[in-house]
């Protein structure tokens, strides 16, 4: 078996003699490094295959080495434990941002050391040596810094980037606007000219919901990941998959022709919601566009999680938005949204000029018909009520449940005559229409009574409107019910 190379880097003599007699075991050989440019030099050229690496360091401090040789395609897949006597949450979290593979903190217990050790290795000799990065860079000293400093300076972009990208998601709740930050950021700041957001459809399939880049043709891509290999491995690990030239046909989601070697990449990201992949993030790279390195994908695998929490939130503030204005029994509009609309209507008919028109219905009898069928029964005559509403009312048209077994109508752009004609087509819908009230019972006829009122001259207050035509209703019970009473109004 061969031996294992163990490099330790500490500018602690007696801790790197430490470490190396806690470590030593036959099949094992030890070299070691006391600053930061020594521990590049070393692993560049001695090709170890685990590093135990310390923070405070010369020249270097093991953040900066972690991170260069984890950008660096001949040292990238070497196991790095960080070494610290520092605070441990902060030094584990700016660690593990360098690319560290694990932490110990100093004093250490051996067994825990070993444990590590052994489990590093193991790990590294079944992993695949070949995800290059960058071009492998030169061991001086002022090399090594200046590498340094390119790469925290391209952190540091990448971390702007996102705060901007984060900061535009959750200032907005509109999902086409969420979709198009993600694509206009891609594009404007990472440099990729095709993208495409899918995203799951009612049938489950995967369909195109924003590109940039390909030709509009009108047709939506669509995909469906059990027909592909590749896609129905990135849902199962929900992990980012990056494949070799296009092997993803965007107009059908199976392996595309040979002959497209101008695409040098593509990377496909899950867009996560809830532990589930619902969307996949895919960016093409071409051969003069910035490649997919460790550190891109990074970016563009946090990207799509906020867009996956962008658009959750989106969902959450709909489905809230919805209940704050919809009665829970019906589905119909509330009353507290329909004095809201009520109030709108009425300034746009003044503004315009137009009719406005308002009828207000109650089911006749509703009491006795609860205490003969049970208030189950109710509840479904109740939404039989506002099934016959639905259909029969306009887009434009604001149809809400008033409260008990009341309902109202707001006809914009309607005058007196046409609202009676749309209320007694109601009328005999619901007279016509019996209900089903179960346990054997024979069917059940229900009927009506409408006001209506068109808005007079002079009147701007939704609470006067809905006096007046609460009053045709009222006539309308008093002439015999199951009937449409129109509001007169006042001669001057």
């Amino acid at each position: 078996m061969p031996e294992k190379k163990i490099l330790i880097v500490d500018d602690d003599r007696d801790m790197a003699a430490l470490i190396k007699f806690s470590l030593t075991a036959a099949d094992r050989a030890f070299t070691v490094a006391f600053d930061g440019v020594g521990a590049v030099e070393k692993a560049f050229t001695e090709a170890p295959d685990l590093i135990l690496l310390d923070v405070m360091m010369p020249k270097m401090n093991g953040y900066q080495v972690c991170r260069l040789l984890k950008n660096d395609r001949s040292t990238w897949h070497i196991p790095i434990i960080m070494l610290t006597a520092k605070d441990r949450d902060k030094d584990r979290f700016y660690g593990m941002s360098a690319g560290a593979d694990d932490f110990i903190v100093k004093p250490f217990h051996q067994d825990e050391l070993k444990e590590k050790v052994d489990s590093l290795l193991a790990k590294s000799a079944t992993a695949g040596k070949a995800c290059p990065i960058e071009a492998r860079v030169r061991a001086d000293e002022a090399s090594l810094l200046s590498k340094v400093n390119s790469l925290l300076d391209k952190k540091l972009q990448e971390m702007t980037f996102l705060q901007y990208m984060i900061k535009a998601l959750v200032s907005t709740f509109d999902e086409d606007r969420i979709l198009g930050t993600v694509i206009g950021g891609i594009t404007t700041y990472l440099g990729y000219r095709h993208v495409v957001i899918f995203m799951h459809d009612a049938s489950g399939a995967m369909r195109e919901a924003v590109s940039e880049g390909y030709p509009r043709d009108g047709a939506k891509r669509t995909f469906d990941p059990g027909d592909n290999e590749t896609l129905s491995r990135l849902f199962h690990s929900k992990e980012p998959v990056i494949l070799p030239g296009r092997m993803l046909d965007l107009s059908s989601g199976m392996p595309a022709q040979k002959g497209q070697d101008t695409v040098r990449q593509q990377a496909l990201i899950p867009i996560i919601r809830r532990e589930e992949v619902f969307g996949v993030l895919v960016v093409e790279g071409w051969m003069d566009e910035p490649p997919f390195s460790e550190e891109r994908v990074g970016v563009l695998t946090t990207l799509a999680g906020q867009l996956g929490l962008a658009l959750d939130n989106a969902h959450l503030y709909r489905s809230t938005l919805h209940l704050s204005i919809t009665d829970g029994l019906t589905g119909l509009f509330n009353a507290r949204y329909f004095y809201k609309r009520l109030d709108v209507e009425i300034s746009r008919a003044r503004r315009y000029k137009h009719d406005l028109s308002l009828f207000m219905m109650d089911i006749d009898f509703f009491k006795g018909f609860n205490d003969k069928y049970g208030h189950l029964c109710g509840d479904d005559a109740l939404k039989h009520i506002a099934a016959i509403l639905k259909q029969n009312s306009r887009e434009t048209d604001t149809v809400a449940r008033y409260g008990g077994e009341e309902f109202c109508v707001v006809l914009p752009e309607t005058g007196a005559e046409n609202a009676a004609v749309l209320a007694e087509r109601i009328r005999r819908s619901v007279e016509d229409t019996p209900v089903d009230p179960g346990c054997d019972s024979p069917p059940a006829r229900l009927t009506i009574s409408i006001g209506i009122v068109t808005l007079p001259a002079g009147l701007s207050s939704a609470e006067e409107l809905v006096r007046l035509a609460d009053k045709a209703l009222y006539r309308a019970k008093e002439d015999g019910r199951n009937r449409v009473c129109v509001h007169a109004p006042t001669q001057p």
